[in-house]
């Protein structure tokens, strides 16, 4: 069953959060179900009409002031047939970590389980979006709200935090900063952005800095995780800042992305779909903490035990569940009713069933120590390659030095691109253009920028973007390999069949060194393949390019990337990149 939405977060006291959660979660069934709403009161298993059903399981022990409650419903779409389930937990226990804790999850199961790998859009939840309207809710240390908060530098305490939120171990979902572009004020800003992030309501903490507070948060954090203005970063959990690589892992959209996604302070909903993939990305690939895991199993079982005949919401409600927690020292009396057999077997029956949990936890510790020893195993060997490196980066700079190059030995290098493929196209666009990543590549797609952002939002974009990642690598390492082994004779089609050790390589099949003779020889089809160059490669600043890497082999879009080689004796030896975008015409979709 594929998880599509989640949100966990916690509720400030004095709030009763069960209580919070019943009012909320009523309200919000009756505006779903025509107005019909079951008995919250008490546990039980109901059915409101032929798409609606509700299961409540509820947890209480007075005495120690603790009450869980599971609320579940299940419909099913008319036209698809898809099963939609919405499932809210609430803790309300002042001796656990996750003491008032909230946390929604929705799943959708579509015809035929075995279908069910795919992650299925969400609106945003109105039932999250009440939830964090009627009350003050966080994720560790970050607010949750529908829309970003302002920070204005004039408030310190505002300032400290939004600091202590990014720099918060604890919290699990990521945290969206922005600062106000020139042109728009704080307020307009966070109007366009809250409505960007719309669909992302419940899974990030959101904040709108003005200048004063970018000023005053850029002197508190390194260079390297600097916050643009009219650009988003997004940090995601365990931020390590005192890490000089970490803000790799922390997406950033650069002020000139987007300029380029918005007009005055309207901004493309392609960004607005590209943000809430990957916000969600964050919040469904982390696993519940241990805690809540407990009690979700405990919850799980609770919810299969009741009837599986639902009642009508008229029927008369079941026996709420009673949880209680006894102390060591507090002797329990003597059961002496006619139902103490059964409480007999449900107890051997419990005791069997933990010894095998007990026994499976065993392997896995097994497991895990195993693992952990390659782990550590692996660790030392990384040490030790890099002692060599610092070694030897050592020894080179002193030959420098022993050859009267001071500045070269004393110059720090640039920093090395990253190693890890993009999330989106944007962030593949800034790699492209920085200068740093691809160094024997040149992009000459210039004013067809907006083929590439089409791309983006598909719910495809992360492989798409990883294979063009992939093969822009390939393209660079090739001229990489031609210059360092000259008259090597090797075409590209030989380079990726058999890779040389230290470069990097696609499939071979990817690969199209030309195109048909019918998109060839037609000007139709072939004058669509003209893409600028510079004026040192051909006198017309431009040529055709046929040679082509297929990103996808699907119908649609099926992304392409056209590239041309100027490589050899007197030649630029370098590969241009004239376009990143969708299928270009040809016979067959003319």
């Amino acid at each position: 069953m594929p998880l599509v939405y989640r949100t966990v977060f916690t509720v400030s006291p004095p709030c009763d959060v069960v209580g919070l959660s019943l009012d909320t979660f009523s309200t919000w069934l009756a505006h779903k179900s025509g107005g019909r709403c079951p008995d919250l009161s008490r546990s039980g298993h109901h059915v409101l009409d032929h798409r609606y059903t509700v299961k409540v399981v509820r947890h209480e022990n007075p005495a120690e002031n603790v009450r869980f409650l599971r609320l579940r419903t299940e419909s099913t779409h008319d036209r698809s047939g898809t099963v939609w389930q919405t499932a809210l937990t609430a803790v309300s226990d002042p001796g656990r970590a996750a003491d008032r804790t909230v946390w929604i999850d929705m799943t959708a199961i579509p015809p035929g389980a075995e279908a069910a790998e795919e992650r299925f859009e969400v609106v945003r939840p109105k039932l999250v979006r009440s939830f964090l309207n009627a009350a003050r809710c966080f994720d560790g240390a970050a607010v949750l709200t529908e829309a970003p908060v302002i920070v204005r530098g004039r408030d310190t305490r505002a300032v400290d935090a939004l600091l202590a939120a990014i720099r918060d171990d604890s919290r699990r979902m990521a945290v969206v900063v922005t600062g106000a572009p020139p042109d728009l004020t704080v307020v307009g800003w966070r109007a366009a952005m809250g409505q960007v992030l719309r669909f992302a309501c419940g899974m990030y903490s959101g904040y709108v800095l003005d200048r004063a507070a970018q000023e005053r948060v850029a002197a508190r954090l390194p260079r390297e995780f600097d916050i643009p203005a009219g650009g988003v970063r997004t940090f995601r959990p365990g931020v390590r800042l005192s890490d000089p690589g970490d803000h790799r892992r922390h997406p950033r959209l650069s002020t000139h992305s987007m300029d380029a996604a918005r007009t005055g302070g309207v901004i493309r909903s392609r960004i607005g779909r590209a943000l809430a993939h990957s916000l969600r990305e964050v919040v469904l690939d982390a696993p519940l903490p241990e805690e809540l895991q407990l009690l979700d199993s405990l919850l799980t079982e609770e919810e299969a035990d009741l009837s599986a005949t639902p009642a009508s919401p008229l029927s008369a409600p079941v026996a709420t569940v009673v949880y209680r927690t006894e102390s060591a020292a507090t002797p329990r009396p003597p059961v002496s009713t006619p139902a103490a057999p059964d409480r007999a077997a449900g107890l051997a029956a419990e005791v069997k069933r933990r010894t095998a949990r007990i026994a499976d936890l065993e392997k896995e510790r097994e497991r895990l120590l195993a693992e952990l020893a390659e782990t550590v195993a692996e660790r030392d060997r990384y040490r030790e390659e890099l002692r060599g490196a610092r070694h030897e980066n050592a020894w080179l700079r002193d030959q420098l030095r022993g050859i009267g190059q001071y500045a070269l030995a004393a110059a720090k290098p640039p920093e090395a691109p990253s190693d890890q493929p993009p999330d989106n196209f944007e962030e593949l666009l800034e790699r492209m253009l920085d200068g740093v990543s691809f160094p024997y590549l040149r992009v000459t797609i210039g004013d067809s920028l907006d083929d590439v952002r089409e791309l983006s939002g598909n719910k495809k974009e992360r492989l798409w973007a990883t294979k063009a990642w992939e093969a822009l690598r390939a393209l660079n390492d090739y001229v990489r390999y031609q210059l360092t082994h000259p008259g090597n004779g090797k075409t590209l089609h030989d380079y990726l069949r058999d890779q040389p050790d230290g470069f990097h390589t696609i499939p071979v099949k990817r690969m199209a060194a030309h195109e048909s003779d019918t998109v060839q020889n037609r000007a139709k089809f072939s004058g669509k393949r003209i893409f600028r160059v510079p004026a040192e490669v051909h006198p017309d600043g431009e040529v055709p390019m046929f040679a082509h890497i297929k990103l996808d082999a699907e119908y649609g879009i099926c992304p392409r990337l056209y590239y041309y080689p100027d490589l050899g004796p007197g030649r630029t030896n370098r590969i241009y990149i004239g376009y990143l975008g969708r299928h270009l015409p040809v016979h067959s979709t003319n």
